[in-house]
């Protein structure tokens, strides 16, 4: 009989939610595994900007890490994102004059790997390149083997693994849904001009068959990201094939073709899901909580979700502090983790929702914003502060 590894918690997933969570446990002295199905640095198809709780939570997590985050040399900052509602209304999110970033590009391969490698040595017991494969609820706690065989027993479970999650769909028996998810592609492309040399970041509503969001994020190495997404369920019950779309936008679109005439495609078109379910499926029960994607804790509008889930893993992190303290690993007792998550969170993702709702609306979308354009652009410093740095 092979040997269990015994432990206070188990993170699966070492993503950005699960990194925070382990950094989190850390700062408390909180011994855990952390396990993971690939060896860092490893690649992630995503839009590659990171913004207002991705700093938050760096700040909360140390303030060595934020330096070293601000000063790394493969992430490329800028003060400005602009959304293009069409060709004519535009709206401006700009950071006030004494802080100068509002968002941040960087490689998933890059920033994922700058997490993992700050994990702690004395508290994180790392197994990379080590999937799940069995999962099973015990009496006194959670029964983890991995496909190498190796087994793990844990008091309690962090479910960080992602839109597929294993730990939701086996413990929580959550199922995806499309109409909570959003769709999308993304690839890199060399020798794109006329790029904004604040290095803006570039949001355009698409109307096709349904609506579609499409990015252009400025890279340090001098690439761009270029991606295309929307809800998933729109899209197939649409009929609509993204890489045909992006293409076509890119060749035909008045606003951007002239970006992309001497541009390269860098590689293929990789692509992905966005879960955004926060609310309708479970996240918490007996042993388990999930974090990040897993929890489906993304923005239904502007598709970013590796702030909030590096948040939600800190959030989790003090909320398992308690329950060892009390030795309570109940569902009950978690509810005070889904009741912070909502205090961190309910506002912004209900309004996320609710924007999203608007946007497909195209001519009520754009009376409201043109109203509210200067609102907006007044107060928005205020609102990103908020939840940012």
């Amino acid at each position: 009989m092979s040997q269990v590894y015994k432990t206070d918690v188990c993170i699966i997933g070492a993503g950005p939610s699960g990194a925070a969570t382990s950094l989190m446990l850390t700062k408390l002295k909180i011994p855990h595994y952390i396990v993971d199905k690939s060896i860092f640095p490893r690649d992630k198809t995503c839009g590659d900007g990171l913004i207002l709780y991705a700093y938050k939570a760096m700040k909360i997590l140390g303030e060595e890490l934020f330096s070293s985050f601000l000063e790394h040399p493969k992430f490329l900052h800028s003060n400005k994102v602009r959304l293009h509602i069409n060709s004519n209304v535009h709206i401006d999110f700009k950071e006030s004059e004494n802080r100068n970033i509002i968002i941040t590009y960087a490689k998933r391969i890059d920033f994922d790997y700058f997490l993992v490698h700050h994990l702690s040595n004395t508290y994180a017991s790392k197994d990379f390149g080590n999937g799940v494969k069995e999962i099973e609820t015990k009496p006194d706690g959670i029964s983890i083997k991995l496909k190498n065989g190796k087994e793990i027993f844990s008091k309690i479970v962090v479910g960080a693994d992602g839109a597929k999650s294993i730990v939701s769909r086996k413990l929580a028996k959550n199922k995806l849904d499309s109409k909570l998810m959003s769709t999308f592609i993304s690839a890199y492309f060399k020798d794109v001009e006329n790029i904004p040399l604040e290095n803006e970041a570039e949001i355009r509503l698409i109307y096709k068959k349904t609506l579609l969001f499409f990015y252009i994020f400025p890279l340090i190495d001098g690439q761009v990201n270029v991606s295309i997404g929307g809800r998933s369920d729109l899209i197939k019950n649409s009929g609509i094939n993204l890489v045909a779309e992006i293409e076509d936008i890119i060749k035909t679109n008045k606003n951007i073709k002239n970006k992309f005439a001497n541009a390269t495609k860098v590689g293929s078109w990789r692509g992905g899901t966005i879960p955004f379910y926060f609310g309708n499926k479970n996240i918490i029960g007996d042993r388990f909580l999930l974090v990040g994607d897993a929890a489906g804790l993304a923005n239904a509008f502007y598709k970013e979700g590796v702030g909030t889930g590096m948040m939600s893993g800190i959030i989790a992190a003090k909320n398992i502090e308690r329950c060892l303290e009390d030795n309570n690993f109940s569902k009950s007792s978690l509810k005070k983790y889904e009741a912070d998550l909502h205090k961190e969170f309910g506002k912004l993702l209900k309004f996320s929702h609710f924007s999203l709702r608007m946007a497909r609306f195209k001519s009520i979308f754009l009376g409201i914003v043109i109203l509210s354009k200067k609102i907006i652009q007044l107060k928005s410093y205020k609102i990103i502060k908020k939840r940012s740095y």
